[in-house]
């Protein structure tokens, strides 16, 4: 009877253990952030840099959050900007869910060979804000090679050929 009950036990825990397991895969990633325009104009015009604000638990988790982030922006957003470093529309003004699949694989790792922080992922004196005993707001400068990315973009299929070079 003991031996029963010990089995019983034993798989309820086990169905626990992979259904929570389940759970955590299916959450979707939360994309918690601000884009602006900066004062720094990169020398070409293959690159924008912009900075990105991230919120996140731990200070030195906001670097890649905000890598990722400064992508999903340019890609789904964009940004006003004024001067130089003008306004620039969103790549993919139809959104995330229009080519959910592909954007899931993308922002696994594919979109870092378009993206780097600038200043090595120093964080500027006033750029590092505790909003709460558990999450930090972070501005950092990051440089995306927006030519690149618009290219890959158009070669996949997600966007459209944009002609003349215009952007």
């Amino acid at each position: 009877m003991k031996m029963k009950l010990f089995l019983v036990a034993l798989c309820a825990c086990f169905a626990l253990s992979v259904s929570a397991g389940k759970k955590k895969k299916q959450e979707a990633i939360q994309y918690n952030y601000e884009l602006e325009a900066t004062k720094h104009v990169s020398k070409s015009a293959k690159f924008c840099i912009v900075k990105v604000w991230s919120y996140g638990k731990k200070q030195d988790d906001t670097r890649n959050l905000c890598m990722r982030n400064a992508i999903h922006g340019l890609l789904f957003k964009g940004y006003e900007g004024v001067g130089a470093n003008g306004t620039r529309r969103a790549l993919c003004p139809e959104g995330y869910d229009a080519h959910k699949e592909y954007f899931d694989k993308f922002f696994i790792g594919n979109y870092k060979q378009y993206v780097q922080l600038t200043n090595n992922g120093a964080v500027a004196p006033g750029d590092m804000i505790k909003i709460s005993k558990k999450e930090y707001k972070v501005g950092m400068l990051v440089s995306v090679n927006i030519d690149e990315l618009r290219k890959r973009l158009e070669a996949d299929g997600i966007i459209k050929k944009m002609g003349g070079g215009l952007f």
